[in-house]
């Protein structure tokens, strides 16, 4: 994962972890306001390498297994996630380019289920963001200006480890949370977390929540849980990223596998 809010007011993904990672696939400073930082796009060091992580999104009404997500290291700075249904059959897929950032990667992502396309490309200081909400919309498109703290889809996982310290030391950081189908950016806050029932001994999880109490009303906390010795990704509890057939975008409960 994660992808976050895909359509005020109403509760839909704004992530698009993907951070359902979205946050997974990515390579994956003393201020409690992420914003009066200037986050570092450089690769950051020390990260646990992988060739692949296999997500299982779970309904979290019913406890079925929805989709599966498949996320590929195809080099240091490109990454490749695949969605697929319970029976393995493909309906999405996304590329992620870190080569200018790790924490506002440039990516492609497209849901054959209903046509979806979010596009988002850096260049000059600023992203160029397309979005296609079905094949019968029309396309959006804007540029935005790269402000401190922004934070763009899978890049919310590089995040969290260049902060890690921080965060684990119980201070909250505000991100700016680039939205793909508003051409505009969200604040929300990170912090530490209590794990939700059934989740990996001994992990460290984290929330984001919307800091506008008006998007508070329209969004729900995202929870995810990390192995605090590898810092890799275990689980992600919120909106998923991508839409099902009918451009709902469900509730799930995404556990991740290292290969």
């Amino acid at each position: 994962m994660i992808q976050l809010l895909m359509s005020l007011p109403f509760k839909r993904s704004f992530l698009a972890m993907c951070l359902t990672f979205s946050l997974s696939a990515s390579c994956f400073a003393e201020s409690s306001d992420a914003q009066d930082t200037v986050l570092d796009t450089a690769s950051l060091e020390n990260q646990v390498p992988f060739e692949k992580i296999v997500g299982s999104a779970y309904s979290l009404k019913t406890g079925a297994l929805l989709y599966r997500e498949t996320h590929q290291r195809i080099s240091d700075d490109r990454h490749e996630v695949e969605y697929s249904e319970p029976d393995g059959v493909v309906f999405g897929n996304k590329t992620l380019d870190f080569t200018h950032s790790r924490i506002t990667p440039s990516f492609i992502q497209l849901n054959e289920r209903n046509g979806e396309r979010i596009e988002v490309e850096q260049e000059n200081n600023a992203l160029r963001v397309n979005y296609l909400e079905n094949r019968s919309a029309e396309p959006k498109q804007d540029t935005l200006l790269l402000v401190p703290g922004m934070v763009v889809d899978a890049g919310f996982d590089a995040f969290v480890k260049q902060y890690w310290d921080t965060l684990t030391s119980g201070k909250e950081m505000d991100i700016e949370y680039l939205v793909p189908s508003k051409q505009s950016n969200f604040s929300f806050r990170v912090g530490l977390a209590e794990c939700i029932a059934g989740t990996q001994a001994e992990a460290t999880c984290f929330t984001l929540t919307p800091v506008s109490w008006f998007v508070r009303m329209a969004v729900d906390p995202i929870i995810v849980a990390y192995d605090p010795a590898e810092k890799t990704l275990l689980r992600f509890t919120g909106r998923a990223n991508i839409c099902d057939e009918n451009g709902k975008y469900q509730s799930v409960d995404i556990q991740y596998r290292y290969f």
